[in-house]
């Protein structure tokens, strides 16, 4: 009885929310500092918290959490920029299904190459068992990078190399810690911006996820 019970509270989601920018979209009046020490009650049965941007600050605050809280399941969510020739548009959500760090490697003669052969995979749980707002998304690929860059060198070689649609700073992370710690954990993006373009003032940022907000986080809380 007392597994049963344990087992039952266990059944809680994180929103994990990587920058203050989209948490102020988002939450705009929720306080988001101390949310990884303590992650704000959104509804019974989930709590956000603004994690982290980037791979290590995301990594940081992700552990803690596992760690202090009981969670069964992780939704990253945020923005992301859509790789070139990935045939998304400034607005759209993707469900992020795999993802593969982007930046491990050297810059030659103002070329990027990077440092394996081949891509390695990070996969997200199955979408069969995402949320119904969630598993009906466009599945793709993303990769995870700690700078942004506007080479069109690098950014064509990464869309091609490592077959990935958008580009975001903390997915790999995310997938690497729920998985090694039997978490679900899902990754949805709204596109506010193409990559290589650095000027985050013509980005689609609150828009696009005023959107994603209410197609796909809203319904989670309501237990769609």
């Amino acid at each position: 009885m007392a597994c049963a019970k344990q087992a039952k509270k266990s059944k809680k989601t994180l929103i994990a929310i990587p920058s203050w920018m989209e948490w102020k979209v988002l939450f705009p009046h929720i306080p988001y500092k101390a949310t990884v020490q303590n992650p704000h009650p959104l509804s019974a049965n989930a709590d956000a918290s603004c994690v982290g941007i980037g791979l290590v600050d995301f990594a940081s605050g992700l552990s803690r959490l596992i760690y202090t809280q009981k969670y069964n399941r992780i939704i990253l969510a945020g923005v992301a920029g859509a790789l070139p020739e990935s045939g998304l548009s400034s607005g759209d959500i993707v469900r992020v299904d795999e993802e593969c760090a982007g930046d491990i490697g050297y810059w030659n003669e103002d070329a990027f190459r990077p440092y394996f052969k081949r891509p390695h995979i990070d996969k997200a749980t199955p979408s069969k068992l995402a949320p119904e707002s969630i598993a009906k998304l466009p599945g793709v690929r993303g990769i995870s990078v700690n700078t942004m860059t506007a080479s069109k060198q690098a950014l064509e070689f990464r869309a091609r190399f490592f077959k990935a649609k958008v580009e975001a700073m903390e997915g790999a992370t995310a997938f690497v810690i729920a998985n090694a710690f039997g978490i679900q954990i899902f990754e949805v993006r709204t596109i506010s911006n193409f990559t290589g373009d650095l000027d985050e003032s013509k980005w689609n940022l609150k828009q696009s996820l005023k959107t994603l907000q209410q197609q796909i986080l809203n319904p989670i809380l309501e237990g769609k």
